[in-house]
């Protein structure tokens, strides 16, 4: 029977399975450089997983299929692969005392947390140099999270450097994390006639 919304069962502590619906999930996925499962890193407001799944859970399995070996690109293509399925189940593994940041003395502000988490555990950060003039690249912000890339205009400097739903951290180091997206393209405007700017992004695996 199609299942017009998510279902999560509980299979015990800090494991279950969430039901998942057919398309898009909305769902940024990383693995972390000392191994272990893909966890999620980051939901988009349209998510279908919303409420059902939060930021540091980890994907263990897939359709009872283990995954805990497989990257977060091999854990987000096997998803993808299955998105024509009317339900995929995922089976997560949710630390009960889980901080959505470890690193984080303020765990329990969801802005800072998620910016330590995706800063402190994912492999995928990546430097950019950026020539001089514009950039072609629109950020924004998503609710409430860091601010990330949400087009590539065609013809950009940046094209095969910088990817959609890169999470932008810092500008010649600075760190703009807390900013919001127009002060993060005006400090960028601002710089266009400096022959490098240095764009650290992180980097996770959207499904």
């Amino acid at each position: 029977s199609n299942l017009t919304n998510c279902e999560v069962i509980s299979s015990g502590e800090g494991m279950f399975h969430v039901i998942a619906p057919e398309g898009k999930l909305g769902v940024v996925v990383a693995t972390s450089p000392q191994g272990g499962p893909a966890y999620v890193v980051d939901l988009r407001e349209d998510s279908p997983l919303l409420g059902k799944v939060h930021l540091g859970d980890k994907i263990i399995a897939i359709d009872d299929d283990d995954v805990q070996q497989l990257s977060s690109i091999e854990v987000s293509q096997l998803i993808a692969r299955k998105s024509r399925n009317p339900q995929r189940k995922l089976t997560i593994l949710r630390e009960e005392d889980q901080e959505e940041a470890p690193s984080s003395d303020e765990a329990n502000d969801a802005l800072v947390s998620e910016s330590a988490f995706v800063d402190t555990n994912s492999e995928h950060t990546v430097t950019i140099i950026a020539p001089k003039g514009k950039l072609g690249v629109v950020v924004q912000n998503r609710g409430g999270g860091s601010p990330f890339v949400s087009d590539i205009r065609e013809g950009s400097v940046l094209e095969g450097q910088i990817q959609l739903n890169d999470r932008i951290l810092s500008v010649d180091d600075q760190d703009v994390r807390e900013l919001k997206a127009f002060h993060i393209s005006k400090i960028l405007a601002s710089k266009n006639q400096n022959s490098a700017r240095k764009i650290v992004v992180s980097r996770g695996t959207i499904v």
